[in-house]
């Protein structure tokens, strides 16, 4: 046999493996089963190569990621016990109408996603990501022993190096400084932006770093933006490190609306928990990630800082707050196997609403059973609302989105389109329960990025929720069925045809 006859032969015996392990072990749903049996049967050697790139199926995550994951369930496992063995008296004391009729979703996070509720946070939700790096930059100036960070993006522009002077100046003063980025994310980004971090002391370290010989991982990114200062006080949501977040690029076409979170209490220990998680899995760190000794390397104990310095700190007042709030951080990815605990908690959230939905989310290319919660509800007669961008930083994402809004206001949910683009990710329900984080409304984020969302039980913070989205839905404008009916044959042909791809945007 010649060259030729074994690499046919070899072509022929990769996609029949493949085909059969997708007809007999693998466990989606049976549309995305078949699509990609066609895709390997149509294309064999390129099937195959899209396969095990962006099934989820393949290299999504190493063995340091699982035994520190393990570790960090394991702190809180006596306490998840206690609370799901005390919930339904929790529920019925009528103390919190967000927890008494939310009861079942926090039952769900507690064994699905494995996040205990904590009460008694403060809540500072910031709209703006020129104030967000204000005053965030200023509370990591005054940080007295850790700052960990993990960001998608690390811009080496204005905002990137003030970002890591601050960094390098506490490090310098005896501050361990941990940055974790993802290499993808990052990927035009050079090694030269770290280098005074690094000489200071401070640690940087890429998650899952893609080369040439290694480049299984490149579909599953670390999509989370997490900083704990001290182990007391936690920033969360949309905002990477660029200028484009705070409207600082001069390059840039449109206004830029984001979404940060600012929290202090108990539940900032779950943010520190998926931060060292993240951090021991992406480092070859000589520690025992299962030993006793380990729990102080996991969660050291929060530094006590007088009152003077915590006010020193708030750079000026936050225009939603809110306080003794119940909360649970839940983390998502492609690492678990039930990587959907996110999505299926806001399914669930959309599912309970009696009243309204509110939704604000930069991309929306819903898997169907995201889709099928938000057309259910709308037809219930729940009041479903959805603000997307107005202007897109992608072109072919919205040409993807566009079929999905289209279907859903023929079912009654409603969309309105913002002046510029909204990266925030904020749903909120009924005025009593809402959900800020990283997660969008696509598959990228349900299913192949490694994601994380504050859950809060709390009917003040929906309602400063419900502000900001009003605020944000006074500026924008509908998107009615008259637009659609108005597009000519080629525009629904693109965006049909890229309605294929959406799973992998």
């Amino acid at each position: 046999m010649n060259v030729a006859g074994i690499v046919l032969l070899t072509g022929y015996v990769l996609s029949f493996s493949f085909i059969a392990y997708i007809l007999f072990f693998e466990r989606n749903e049976s549309a995305r089963r078949f699509s990609w049996l066609l895709a390997i049967a149509f294309i064999p050697v390129a099937g195959i190569a899209f396969y095990i790139l962006f099934s989820g199926n393949f290299f999504t995550r190493t063995r340091r990621m699982v035994r520190a994951t393990r570790r960090a369930d394991d702190h809180f496992r006596s306490l998840l016990d206690h609370q799901l063995h005390d919930l339904e008296a929790l529920r019925e004391r009528g103390a919190n109408p967000g927890i008494e009729e939310y009861g079942s979703l926090i039952q769900m996070n507690l064994v699905h996603g494995k996040s205990p509720i904590l009460a008694g946070n403060a809540v500072d939700i910031v709209t703006s990501g020129a104030e967000t790096y204000d005053r965030m930059f200023a509370e990591i100036a005054a940080a007295r022993e850790t700052v960990n960070l993990s960001f998608f993006i690390v811009k080496n522009d204005a905002t990137g190096k003030e970002f890591i002077r601050v960094l390098a100046d506490r490090a310098r003063a005896g501050v361990k400084v941990r940055l974790l980025y993802d290499h993808v994310g990052s990927i035009l980004t050079s090694h030269r932006l770290f280098k005074p971090l690094r000489e200071a002391g401070g640690e940087v370290v890429r998650f899952f770093p893609v080369s040439p010989i290694n480049f299984f991982s490149l579909n599953y990114r670390n999509h989370r933006k997490l900083t704990v200062i001290d182990g007391r006080v936690g920033w969360f949501g949309g905002v990477n490190i660029a200028d484009e977040y705070a409207n600082r690029s001069p390059k840039q076409p449109f206004f830029w609306r984001d979404t940060h979170v600012r929290m202090t209490g108990p539940a900032v220990s779950l943010l520190q928990k998926q931060f060292l998680v993240d951090w021991y899995a992406s480092t070859d760190d000589d520690v025992d990630l299962e030993s006793p000794a380990s729990t102080a390397l996991f969660f050291p104990p929060p530094v006590a800082v007088p009152e003077t310095a915590r006010e020193s700190s708030a750079v000026t007042p936050g225009r939603h707050r809110a306080s003794n709030v119940p909360a649970q951080i839940v983390s998502a990815g492609p690492d678990d196997a039930r990587n959907d605990e996110i999505r299926d908690a806001l399914i669930h959230m959309i599912s309970r609403a009696r009243q309204s939905v509110y939704i604000e989310t930069p991309y929306f290319t819903p898997d169907q059973a995201f889709f099928t919660a938000l057309k259910i509800a709308a037809l219930s007669g729940t009041d479903v609302r959805v603000i997307i961008p107005g202007e897109w930083d992608k072109w072919y994402v919205r040409l993807a989105a566009m079929p999905y809004v289209e279907d859903l206001l023929a079912c009654g949910v409603k969309f309105w389109t913002y002046p510029g683009f909204i990266h925030a990710k904020m749903f909120v329900v009924d005025g009593l329960a809402a959900s800020i984080g990283s997660t969008n409304v696509d598959t990228r984020s349900f299913s192949l990025h490694f994601e994380l969302n504050a859950f809060y039980y709390s009917p003040e913070v929906a309602r400063e929720c419900v502000s900001i989205f009003g605020n944000d839905l006074a500026a924008s404008k509908p998107l009615t069925p008259e637009f659609f009916a108005r597009s000519h044959l080629m525009r629904r042909a693109l965006w049909n045809f890229f309605r294929l791809f959406s799973p992998l945007m």
